[in-house]
């Protein structure tokens, strides 16, 4: 059986990236996370080589740990200003293409763990979203348990403090 991480290394090696770029911002030259270490893949830039035609939406980046596969996508826009219809459109889309890879490459899909990460910018009025603020937002909640094991959306400080706790280094 194929294994996610030595096909998507030995079919993909072009796209590796680091955290870093996958979270630029090119329009304001903006970095979300500046870590350099974590091997991860630009998964956009996977998809538009492999529908060079469609130009179907996706995520940013694919980082995958043993038998979790963490599809991230960073939004350099206040929680309120994010577009859930486009949020909702990079989750479907990214993850039908997935499945596409792991079906193309004989990966079994049942033995790894989903996890959407929709990481956005801080905001100042961060305090008025209270309670909401570590539930599942943008309407994503009804993919939980179809499309993902699991859907989180937070800012990037949350994203930080969770990458340190998860990988044992830093995501400055």
């Amino acid at each position: 059986m194929a294994d996610a991480k030595s096909i998507f290394y030995s079919k993909y090696k072009i796209y590796t990236s680091t955290l870093k770029e996958t979270s630029l911002d090119s329009y304001n030259n903006i970095y979300l996370c500046e870590n350099k270490t974590k091997l991860v893949y630009d998964f956009d830039k996977i998809v538009k080589d492999k529908y060079p035609k469609k130009q179907l939406s996706s995520y940013d980046t694919l980082l995958i740990e043993k038998e979790t596969i963490y599809c991230i996508e960073f939004k350099n826009e206040e929680y309120s200003n994010i577009d859930r219809k486009r949020i909702r459109n990079k989750l479907l889309n990214g993850k039908d293409i997935l499945v596409d890879i792991f079906q193309e490459h004989n990966i079994p899909i049942k033995d790894y763990t989903f996890i959407y990460c929709v990481i956005y910018k801080n905001s100042p009025t961060k305090w008025r979203r209270g309670i909401t603020k570590n539930t599942v937002q943008f309407e994503l909640e009804q993919y939980i348990n179809k499309y993902f094991d699991k859907i989180v959306t937070n800012d990037i400080s949350f994203f930080k403090n969770e990458f340190k706790k998860e990988f044992k280094e830093e995501c400055l």
